[in-house]
């Protein structure tokens, strides 16, 4: 089990943004505790500029995080809320086993949009009329 924050509790959580990131949400639940957190203003007017810090993840999930420990932290409360999930029936035990995503960082989507041009012109153009890479970027 992954720990984010300290929290080691069986959870299941989704995030939100919403568009111009002026509001950001974290949910986590499992079968006895529910808890939600939104961050944002009532104003569109009001938002950050990316995502690094006005996403879900980055406002909303450590204060949902911080709730989580105090609440592990506490015995009485950690038996009483913190419990798993019930086993999956076994026609379903495959259905959740797949690999993690990641986004790609800018960079690499700067790189991917280049190599689709290059493999685009490759098709189009024979090899003797190719443009070097500069020419190409810089129209000269």
């Amino acid at each position: 089990m992954r720990s984010i924050y300290g929290v080691t509790s069986p959870l299941a959580a989704k995030t939100g943004t919403s568009q111009s990131y002026a509001d950001a949400w974290f949910a986590a639940y499992n079968p006895r505790l529910t808890l939600v957190a939104r961050v944002g203003a009532s104003l569109q007017t009001l938002h950050f500029n990316s995502g690094a810090n006005g996403s879900g993840s980055a406002l909303a999930l450590p204060l949902v995080a911080l709730t989580l420990r105090q609440v592990q932290a506490d015995p009485a409360l950690n038996n009483k809320y913190i419990v798993p999930f019930p086993p999956l029936p076994p026609e379903l035990e495959g259905a959740l086993d797949c690999p993690d995503f990641k986004d790609k960082s800018v960079l690499q989507r700067i790189f991917d949009i280049f190599r689709k041009a290059e493999s685009q012109n490759a098709q189009q153009q024979p090899d003797t009329l190719r443009k070097p890479f500069f020419r190409r970027i810089f129209r000269k």
